[in-house]
């Protein structure tokens, strides 16, 4: 499925991704020791303005920081799928994202989730997204996200689906290698 068209390692994470995890998803949780964590280890100090992105290995080392400090009891990929369902939440509180949510809400989950491609793109230079309905309430997601970024995929979808109105909505990773990874969605109609 798909092509990456973006080498990884010219990969880039927009700014303001970086922003809306720290300063509107992590706000109240952002500590003194995360920000030094990742400031030392990330090479990005949040006191200061940022870079326009992120290299896609920075991302990969500001989620495991997160997981790792806020989720410390938790297997490292269960706290990065849980940071992406925050920076979902978070980014739905930004005045561009209380807009959206509206009409997700309108739209329901499965006519949201065929459009969250067009969402996801705003983050970085090189998202590459396939859905594919199963069902009226089952979507296969194939997305061209590696390494850590992969379950952050999977908390971010999981977000949209949950804002859109899905109930019990349940998502897993279903196969993953060096080119993406295959996100499988459902919910109760």
């Amino acid at each position: 499925m798909g092509s990456l068209n973006v080498p990884v390692e010219k990969r880039l994470v927009f700014s303001h991704t970086v922003e809306g995890l720290f300063f509107k998803a992590l706000k109240d949780k952002t500590t003194d020791r995360l920000r030094e964590r990742v400031r030392v280890e990330a090479k990005v100090d949040l006191s200061q303005k940022l870079e326009p992105a992120v290299s896609m290995a920075t991302w990969w080392k500001i989620l495991e920081i997160c997981a790792s400090e806020l989720y410390p009891d938790w297997p490292m990929e269960d706290g990065i799928e849980e940071i992406g369902l925050v920076l979902t939440r978070g980014y739905f509180e930004t005045l561009i994202g209380s807009a959206l949510k509206g009409v997700l809400k309108v739209l329901g989950p499965a006519r949201a989730l065929k459009r969250m491609d067009r969402s996801l793109r705003s983050g970085n230079n090189y998202a590459e997204i396939e859905v594919t309905e199963l069902a009226p309430t089952r979507f296969r997601f194939w997305c061209n996200e590696v390494g850590s970024s992969r379950y952050v995929m999977l908390g971010l979808i999981c977000g949209g689906a949950e804002v859109s109105g899905a109930k019990n909505f349940k998502g897993e990773i279903t196969a993953f290698d060096d080119n993406g990874v295959t996100i499988e969605v459902w919910w109760d109609p």
